[in-house]
């Protein structure tokens, strides 16, 4: 099965991977939509990959990626395989996209973690804030438990954690941040999902899903200046 159908994939050069799910726009009518959960895609997540993996590669950074192309409707491939969540189960197709993309994004973090001795994997989403108070964007980590690789044992926030503590202090500079390690009623629901979940108990992986808010996926001036921000805390975590 080619996975070109379904992904577009990429390998990289520094232990970082960027995953992106649910910005997927195929609708194969060979495939039949779920029965059950979201239907809606994470609207522009996935040209806001794009447009942060060609800012990166012009600064000489490439970055493992997976994006995929199949609608939300169709496959999620941030439920499991089980659930009636993830796909229509009269699908062997729909099957087969989803094993495909874990045995890849598994392929790439054991591939890191074999050349850098340890590995980054970033799972990009969208959200919709209820009310302005709410963050603009939510680092899912299963409050900490998917972030093992430390970059200072001694603090206890964010900037404990290699990728985490970049990335957060960067973004923070022009957007509202939750960064998930403390259980609270804003970031129960964006704590990580099941691809952050695979990597609870997988040794020096840090695993961290990613939630922006509409209105940066929206609006293109946001948009620029989160992947402005999102570079810059890339290039700070491989130095």
């Amino acid at each position: 099965m080619k996975l070109s159908k379904y992904f577009e994939i990429g390998k990289g050069t520094v232990p970082i991977i960027l995953s992106c799910p649910h910005g997927g726009y195929k609708k194969p009518k060979r495939i039949p939509d779920k029965s059950y959960g979201v239907h809606a895609p994470d609207r522009n997540t996935y040209l806001i990959a794009k447009q942060i993996l060609w800012a990166l590669k012009n600064q000489n950074i490439d970055l493992y990626f997976i994006l995929n192309k199949i609608h939300r409707s169709k496959v999620d491939l941030n439920r499991p395989p089980r659930s009636k969540l993830a796909f229509n189960k009269s699908s062997i197709e729909a099957k087969n996209i989803h094993q495909l993309f874990h045995d890849q994004l598994l392929n790439f973090t054991q591939e890191c973690v074999q050349k850098y001795n340890k590995a980054l994997l970033i799972d990009f989403h969208g959200f919709t804030k209820p009310y302005p108070e709410y963050p603009d964007i939510i680092f899912g980590n299963v409050f900490g438990k998917t972030l093992k690789v430390l970059e200072n044992p001694q603090v206890e926030n964010c900037e404990k954690y290699w990728g985490c503590s970049q990335l957060y202090n960067e973004i923070a500079q022009l957007f509202t941040l939750d960064d998930g390690l403390a259980l609270s009623d804003i970031n129960i629901a964006y704590s990580g999902g099941y691809i952050t979940h695979r990597f609870y108990n997988v040794p020096k992986v840090n695993a961290i899903q990613l939630e922006i808010a509409k209105f940066i996926r929206m609006e293109q001036e946001s948009t620029n200046r989160f992947i402005k921000s999102f570079v810059n805390g890339i290039i700070e975590t491989i130095d």
